[in-house]
């Protein structure tokens, strides 16, 4: 087996001796940053960076020197065809290098993270020969590929054939040697998921949900049949129906790359894993569930950007912007973000801890589970199998005197009991709950058997939202709907009375991979809770009575009503808001 190998064994020297021999810093800034390490105790590296005497790209390529590798500047070098054939364009962009050179049957490839020396494994699997690492960086790396590779890549339909001759080998192996000893055997289960092939189908499937902007890879295995699917704003699409036999190897792949135990396919796993994609770091939470045909394999894209999202950027409506701002930045209180399951609500509550998120203000989150770590937040993920639920993290957190807290899903009347306690002691509470509108969320927790008089003492104020498709402003076209459509949306009468009333759909074209649709939006609907509302409240009154005075009163828009505006604004179609919204009747 072609393992990763350094090409020669040079002499460890100290990484501030190298700084200074390549004139980062002078002595005089060594000898300051290693007084400040004696006091600190922190890495001499993250201290030099903390005090301005260099960048942290300095600090990685020192790093790199230290560990033996060399300095490579591929704006000066010429790359031999022959070398540049050794990683097709997915690897290389999947990795972040570039092939530069053959040196003594090992491939020296350049690294924008020098520091990721574990990738070397699986490069020199793909590649077949040993492989050692250079430094270089972001930048240099990708006008290398754009300079060396055509933006044509291998498929992953063209690896289909390498990948279908390779698992007929184990299965006649499996034959031969019985298949219950090749199944009970995980060595055999290991060797089969480092083979390169397969390693190049799990990477491209990775490289085409992140290209795509897949929110999920789906493994599924049938009776007869095995297909690949990604989840593209909201909806799947399959990518590739790969014969069957290949399911076994690509879930073992998957299970190593995420140090799953291989060899256990009776029960579920779950596991999350953090990939350098490219230019891209993306965080993957993978589950495994096993089936009657097989394992099925869920791979859920994480997006981080999500962490330094704000709320203008989601879709929201300037008053309701006006209104979210006012109520998170109340001293104390409950907000509650509802919807179905896929609806944005976590996204949306990451959003307002990004605006509270100060240093001065402590913040606890308790959430099932983590979906984003963010810096200066406290996190805590629930596990309800050993006890730690909703009710008894919240009760703990309270004693850790934070000013803010954020409860992934009220489930029960315990956690909202304690949610509304937290807020009657001075605390800013966030959470979610699953009903299909904000009135409804009222009739929730009466059901639940919250006391009135706790709501109108706690509730600020109840965000319903939805995520919907976004149309293509490449092709989308616009269309005068018909009377039944117009009906179908509830649009009043003046509007299906208007002859200029023009709306949008789907087309398709190559920037959209012809789904007519590109990206997602929200629809918001904000119920404030004022004194009308509280008193609706301490009668128990129904779903109906609130929406209808909300929107008499606070001139609420239901979701439905602010999916037609954006039809009409070519934001979305109408078949997106018919899918996802209810119509409601009014007095």
């Amino acid at each position: 087996m072609a393992v990763a190998t350094k090409p020669s064994k040079q002499e460890h020297r100290l990484l501030g001796d190298i700084l200074v021999e390549q004139g980062i810093i002078s002595p005089l800034q060594l000898d300051e940053g290693l007084q400040r390490q004696r006091l600190t105790g922190d890495m001499l590296g993250r201290v030099l960076v903390s005090m301005g005497m260099c960048e942290e790209q300095d600090i990685i390529e020192a790093l790199g020197l230290q560990a033996g590798m060399e300095k490579i500047d591929l704006t000066k070098i010429k790359i031999p065809q022959e070398v540049i054939q050794l990683l097709t364009p997915d690897v290389a962009r999947f990795y972040n290098v570039m092939p530069v050179r053959i040196v003594d049957d090992t491939l020296l490839v350049a690294m924008a993270d020098p520091l990721n020396i574990q990738i070397l494994d699986d490069i020199a699997q793909i590649a077949g020969m040993k492989v050692w690492g250079a430094i270089s960086n972001q930048e240099d790396v990708v006008k290398a590929w754009e300079t060396n590779y055509s933006m044509e890549g291998d498929s992953i339909t063209d690896m289909l054939d390498d990948l279908r001759n390779l698992v007929g080998d184990y299965e006649m192996t499996m034959e031969e040697m019985g298949m219950t000893e090749v199944i009970g055997d995980t060595e055999n289960l290991v060797e089969l998921a480092q083979q390169p092939e397969v390693i190049k189908i799990v990477n491209l499937c990775f490289l085409e949900a992140v290209v795509k902007r897949a929110s999920d890879i789906h493994f599924e295995v049938y009776e007869d049949t095995f297909r690949i699917r990604l989840r593209i704003d909201g909806v799947l699409m399959e990518i590739v129906s790969p014969p069957k036999d290949m399911a076994l190897a690509l879930t073992s792949r998957i299970k190593v790359i995420c140090s799953m135990d291989i060899g256990e396919r009776r029960l579920p796993q779950d596991a999350r894993i953090e990939l350098k994609v490219g230019e891209s770091l993306i965080d993957i939470r993978v589950s495994t569930l096993p089936t009657i045909y097989g394992e099925s394999v869920v791979m859920r894209i994480l997006d981080r950007t999500a962490i330094k999202i704000d709320l203008h950027s989601l879709g929201m409506p300037d008053n309701i912007l006006k209104t979210m701002d006012t109520i998170i930045h109340k001293p104390n209180g409950i907000l509650l973000v509802t919807g179905p399951t896929g609806s944005g609500k976590t996204t949306t509550l990451y959003a307002c801890l990004n605006i509270l998120n100060q240093p001065e203000v402590k913040i606890i989150t308790t959430e099932d589970p983590v979906e984003l770590q963010i810096d200066r937040l406290v996190q805590v993920q629930i596990h309800e199998d050993i006890g730690l639920t909703f009710s008894s993290c919240l009760r703990a957190i309270l004693r850790q005197d934070p000013d803010i807290i954020m409860v992934g899903e009220i489930r029960d009347l315990d956690t909202a009991e304690i949610a509304v306690e937290a807020s009657l002691t001075g605390h800013l509470v966030l959470s979610t709950l699953h009903t299909n509108s904000a009135p409804e969320t009222i009739t929730r927790l009466l059901d639940m058997d919250v006391e009135p008089f706790l709501i109108t003492a706690s509730l600020e104020g109840v965000l319903a939202q939805r995520l919907i498709r976004v149309l293509c402003k490449s092709c989308r076209e616009h269309y005068q709907p018909d009377e039944e459509e117009m009906t179908k949306l509830g649009l009043p009468k003046k509007w299906q009375q208007d002859q200029n009333l023009r709306m949008y759909r789907p087309k398709g074209c190559a920037a959209c991979d012809f789904r007519g649709y590109r990206g997602r939006t929200g629809l918001y609907e904000m119920l404030v809770i004022d004194e009308g509302i509280d008193d609706l409240i301490l009668e128990r009154a129904m779903a109906f009575d609130i929406r209808h005075y909300a929107r008499k009163e606070q001139q609420m828009r239901t979701l439905r009503e602010e999916g037609i505006i954006k039809c009409i604004q070519g934001i979305t179609s109408a078949e997106e808001i018919l899918l996802h919204t209810d119509s409601f009747e009014d007095k």
